[in-house]
């Protein structure tokens, strides 16, 4: 099967141009293939809730509050802080003395308390 010489033009002029709207078509999300992609949690909710941990040097147990607006109870005394940082790894609290009280998350719960004026890292363990 033999091109006349016009049609040949044609379609050197047309493959690019597939090509280009082929790209496009991706890039702006014209494509077939649905992409499933699981939201991310809000922050505060993903701390948010009541836990408790074991202080073996005062042979004590804790309970930890953490309300959805970020407020901190331990052992139902409220702490004054500030948040520092937030991520899906972790939420660092500066007290009014300037030590830092983190929690660490397994990016789907609390699992850990580090208290820096103690010097001590608690397991946290959900309060059944």
């Amino acid at each position: 099967m033999f091109l006349k010489e016009g049609e040949m033009e044609k379609r050197k002029l047309l493959l690019p141009g597939l090509g280009l709207m082929a790209a496009l078509s991706s890039t702006l999300g014209f494509t077939r293939t649905n992409r499933k992609i699981s939201p991310l949690p809000s922050l505060p909710v993903l701390y948010a809730g009541t836990w408790k941990y074991r202080d073996p040097e005062r042979n004590r147990h804790h309970r930890l509050t953490i309300s959805p607006n970020l407020t901190l109870k331990i052992d139902h005394q409220s702490i004054p802080v500030n948040v520092e940082k937030i991520t899906l790894q972790e939420l660092t609290f500066v007290d009014r003395f300037g030590y830092r009280i983190t929690i660490e998350t397994d990016q789907h719960r609390p699992v850990k308390l580090i208290d820096e004026a103690d010097d001590q890292i608690y397991d946290l363990q959900p309060l059944s």
